[in-house]
């Protein structure tokens, strides 16, 4: 490849640990997307993700070569699709794209990509028009309900619970990274749970005690996460409770507010703990 930038060629290009298609996935190149490429060959290509992405391997014809400018566009100013699936058509041959995909030279009826132009009749919104507001993080998320959940995914055939927070918050003009251990640095903390607002994002423990798991909280102590499926469940100081298994599922760790703080009144009460009697101070601090 005679550019070191690229950007996505198809609906979504798996890239993986190593150069072998048995190899596990780290994530998903959209459409649009750019990356960097660190070395290539006839087979694989080398890349590190843009916007903090991770690093690996992805199928070397999967990717088209874009000037430095092109790149630095679809980093800083593109626009981006807002459908799930909807396909965009050249003269020759339709092809889908997925939520977030980039949407290259897009002047609101046409794209240019891969030296053809294409056709998108879909909805989408421009870098210009992003703007941090927590009713249309909500109204996204939920769009996204059912879809199964896939460990590095970031489509709706599959998606993990991280790449779906950090494609909604793009959406509202954040950058996040794409592990919820890292996001779990950013914002501001929510000391207590009387201060819960939407969209604010709670995060999880493992076993081990560390952050693996991030949702986006609702109205009415509930909380939209990836488990098994996107979903949503209970949500109280404890963590996240299964009304469908009758059990917690996930530790709460800690909530951090990324948007801009709402009215007091906005506030969201999480619930005292599921299945309990009796009074609970809703002042407990978030562990």
């Amino acid at each position: 490849m005679s550019t070191p930038y690229a950007t996505g060629r198809y609906t979504a290009a798996a890239v993986l640990s190593r150069p072998r298609s048995q190899a596990p996935l780290v994530t998903q190149l959209l459409f649009g997307e750019g990356v960097t490429v660190l070395e290539t060959s006839d087979r694989y290509s080398r890349v590190l993700c843009g916007e903090g992405g991770p690093e690996g391997f992805v199928l070397t014809d999967q990717l088209v070569a874009v000037t430095e400018e092109d790149h630095r566009r679809q980093e800083d100013s593109p626009a981006f699709a807002l459908e799930l699936f909807c396909p965009i058509f050249s003269d020759d041959y339709g092809l889908p794209v997925t939520f977030g995909a980039r949407l290259p030279h897009y002047d609101g009826i046409q794209l240019r990509h891969a030296g053809q132009r294409f056709r998108y009749s879909g909805q989408a919104i421009l870098t210009d028009q992003l703007r941090p507001d927590a009713e249309l993080m909500l109204r996204l998320a939920r769009k996204w309900l059912y879809v199964p959940e896939l460990r590095g995914g970031r489509t709706p055939t599959g998606v993990g619970s991280a790449e779906l927070i950090q494609l909604l918050a793009r959406l509202t003009g954040l950058r996040l990274p794409r592990s919820a251990a890292e996001m779990s640095a950013l914002g501001t903390g929510v000391d207590f749970v009387v201060q819960c607002q939407e969209a604010d994002l709670a995060f999880f423990n493992d076993d081990r005690g560390r952050v693996d798991h991030v949702g986006v909280i609702l109205p009415n102590s509930e909380v939209l996460h990836v488990s098994g499926r996107v979903r949503i469940d209970a949500l109280d100081h404890f963590g996240i409770f299964n009304r469908e298994l009758g059990r917690y599922t996930h530790r709460l760790r800690l909530v951090r507010r990324l948007l801009p703080d709402a009215p007091r009144e906005a506030a969201v009460r999480l619930e005292k703990k599921h299945g309990a009697t009796g009074e609970v101070n809703q002042q407990i601090l978030i562990f």
